[in-house]
């Protein structure tokens, strides 16, 4: 019935668009163990609340009016541990931020915004080769800490309400997908239109350079996902680079912005965001609890898909009222966020990148989702470590956002699908 329901819904569809969120708030405890160990588990849950309505949060003031004067020295921070303990392994810290200082080699003296600070790109740069070094001389806990303290200041993200930062996740999915249009693969994804095109150079000097770390950034605003996918304003231009058998999963690939085709022969390859049609995001979660579709604490990732498949005639309805759409690229690169470098697993985040720049250096404090066996949430558990900012999202907007990265495949989907809690981050920036 679902399945037929399903190819009824076919012709509406014909594809799909960029983040939404759920549920948790945090207790913000610290950790008190040793560097780079794994923190005990709670006992407890996290408490389930809705994300608030979407806004952009509080002005920013002129770029200019900016001064490192609202940084701070880490004792002048009550919330930051004497100990700086991370849960997770040091070398998928040193990864994060040597993908990320690969992706900056050209960083120069512009200046760009750090919250309430305004500091330079090549600051930005100093802090992770600081940092970086200090990481690979294994020093004991204390030291380790006490170099951290003396070395760096602290900036406390927020919007001034409390100073937290309400983080959810995203990841990669892995889709079954052809080469080719079938019957049973039927929903296509677009490479970007070339007569629609607008390419601004975001990180290389000269647009004609094929190094990997220059991205472009692409604008077609007069194409809604509702023209592209129910009238198909986009056919017959061969513009398709693969077509996925799931239109629910192919959704929230352009949700995430990137991910893994599996092909029918047992071949992977690597999609990636390169571009959007330029009009802002909107969570069908929000619009089905306003429905009365969904309760609040049903708007999860997985909360969502299952109310679709049992559902599939409210499909183009809600993929509809969200005009935003995502074109895409195939490639056997890695992942990589829109700051040029490499995301790696739970260590890259996500910001709002008219408040916080890709490369920033940050310490989370916070609690993290803890999986059972099935990919259901078991517990929370506390946590903190560093992170490296190298990403965005439409719907990441404002001071007080952020999107954790969980990685690869349906565990991390599971993750990232349940996450949201009310973190504190501290960007660090070398003195």
């Amino acid at each position: 019935m679902v399945k037929d329901n399903l190819t009824r819904n076919k012709n509406l569809l014909r594809f799909l668009p960029v983040r939404i969120f759920w549920a948790g708030a945090v207790v913000a405890a610290i950790l008190s163990c040793v560097p780079f160990e794994t923190a005990p588990v709670s006992t407890g849950t996290a408490i389930q609340s809705k994300l608030p309505a979407e806004k952009t949060g509080p002005s920013k003031p002129p770029l200019t009016a900016l001064t490192l004067k609202a940084a701070y020295q880490a004792d002048d921070l009550e919330d930051l541990p004497k100990i700086f303990s991370d849960d997770l392994d040091k070398a998928s810290l040193i990864q994060a931020v040597e993908n990320q200082l690969a992706a900056m080699a050209d960083a120069g003296p512009d200046p760009v915004r750090l919250g309430k600070l305004v500091i330079t790109r090549d600051r930005l740069k100093e802090t992770l080769t600081e940092f970086l070094g200090l990481l690979k001389k294994d020093l004991p806990a204390e030291e380790w800490s006490r170099q951290i303290r003396d070395r760096f200041v602290f900036y406390e993200a927020g919007d001034g309400t409390g100073n937290t930062t309400v983080f959810t996740g995203y990841y990669a999915p892995v889709l079954k997908a052809s080469r080719f249009q079938t019957e049973e693969y039927a929903y296509p994804l677009y490479s970007m239109p070339e007569n629609l095109l607008k390419i601004v150079r975001v990180g290389r000097k000269d647009p004609s350079d094929a190094d990997k770390e220059y991205r472009a950034v692409y604008r077609a605003r007069n194409l809604t996902r509702e023209e592209i996918d129910a009238h198909q304003a986009l056919a017959n231009q061969n513009l398709e680079i693969a077509w996925v058998r799931d239109a629910i999963e192919g959704f929230f690939l352009h949700v995430q912005g990137s991910g893994i085709l599996e092909y029918v022969n047992g071949t992977r390859e690597s999609v990636q965001y390169v571009g959007s049609n330029g009009y802002p995001y909107a969570g069908i979660g929000r619009l089905m609890i306003e429905d009365g579709l969904l309760k609040k604490g049903e708007t999860s990732m997985q909360g969502i898909k299952k109310y679709l498949k049992n559902h599939p005639e409210d499909i183009p309805k809600y993929f509809f009222r969200n005009k935003r759409y995502i074109f895409f690229k195939l490639t056997d690169d890695l992942p990589r966020g829109s700051g040029g470098g490499v995301l790696v697993p739970n260590r890259s985040i996500a910001t709002d990148k008219s408040w916080y720049p890709a490369g920033g250096l940050a310490f989370v404090v916070g609690q993290k989702p803890v999986l059972d066996g099935a990919d259901e949430i078991a517990g929370w558990k506390k946590f903190s470590r560093f992170v490296v900012d190298q990403d965005t999202g439409a719907a990441i907007q404002g001071p007080a956002r952020a999107d954790l990265y969980f990685g690869t495949g349906d565990r991390a989907g599971a993750a990232a699908g349940y996450y949201m809690a009310r973190n504190k981050i501290f960007y660090l920036v070398k003195k």
